[in-house]
Formats: C-alpha cells, sequence, structure tokens
C-alpha cells in the first residue's frame, strides 16, 4: 500500500509547518528563483508537486515524467488541513491496487469533500467510490 510513502514539494503559498507526519519539503525552503513552485523543481527532487495553482487543471498534455501534480482547488488554512488531505488522496489510491499511482497523474482536492483524478483532456473522475449512488429499480407493476 502507498499510505504515507509519498514525497511532496509544498508550493509557495500554502501553510509552513513542521509537517512530521508526511515527507514535505516546502518550497520557500529552498535555494530557488523565486516565484511558484512548479514541475522543473519538483521533478530535481523527485518529489510530487503540491500546489493551489489552478493553471495546472484543464486539458494539459505533459511531456515530461513527473511524480505527480496535486491541485488544492482552495488555500489550506494550516499545517494539518494539508495533511490530512495528502494522506487521504494517498489512502485513495492505494484502494486503486495498483492500477492507479500519484506518479504521471494529476489530482484535484477540495479540502475534506473530494479527490479527483484529472484526465489529460480535463476531464475530472471522482475517486471517492462511496459516493457514486446505485439504485435498484423495482420492475414496473402491471395494472
Amino acid at each position: 500500500m502507498m499510505q504515507g510513502t509519498a514525497q511532496w514539494l509544498l508550493d509557495i503559498g500554502l501553510p509552513r509547518g513542521g509537517y512530521d507526519l508526511i515527507d514535505a519539503v516546502h518550497a520557500e525552503d529552498l535555494a530557488r528563483v523565486p516565484g511558484p513552485a512548479g514541475l522543473r523543481e519538483a521533478l530535481a527532487l523527485g518529489r510530487s508537486l503540491v500546489t493551489c495553482d489552478q493553471e495546472f487543471r484543464g486539458p494539459c498534455a505533459l511531456s515530461i515524467g513527473h511524480a505527480g501534480i496535486v491541485v488544492f482547488e482552495e488555500r489550506p488554512v494550516d499545517e494539518p488541513e494539508v495533511v490530512r488531505n495528502l494522506r487521504h488522496l494517498e489512502f485513495r489510491i492505494g484502494q486503486y491496487g495498483g492500477a492507479l499511482s500519484l506518479a504521471g497523474n494529476r489530482f484535484r482536492i477540495r479540502t475534506d469533500c473530494e479527490v479527483v483524478e484529472i484526465m489529460p483532456d480535463g476531464t475530472e473522475v471522482e475517486l471517492e467510490p462511496w459516493k457514486k449512488v446505485k439504485l435498484q429499480v423495482a420492475p414496473a407493476m402491471a395494472w
């Protein structure tokens, strides 16, 4: 199972904290060019980029291999919120038993509500299987 094995690069603007429960490096702690962290830094570090930059959503064919991109729909309030949601994403990916990975994929998180995979064409696929309601329809009765 993948739980707790991901390595994260947290973009500028995300809460700073100890991040003792996950393997995270904050972009502000790196010696680098000012501005938002990007795929170049994440790729060089072998880490999945975590950002609030909505430009990573929508149609996109990334030509470079990457360790994954996670886009928070809204800026998380604090470090526990970031940790909780990233661990939840890892848990959801782990439920797919190897059929889905963080590497090479993009995900969107609506804090404590929703986790979706962003497909290359920009469509978003729900990763919360419990939300898929299945109703059994009773056969029509003849009067």
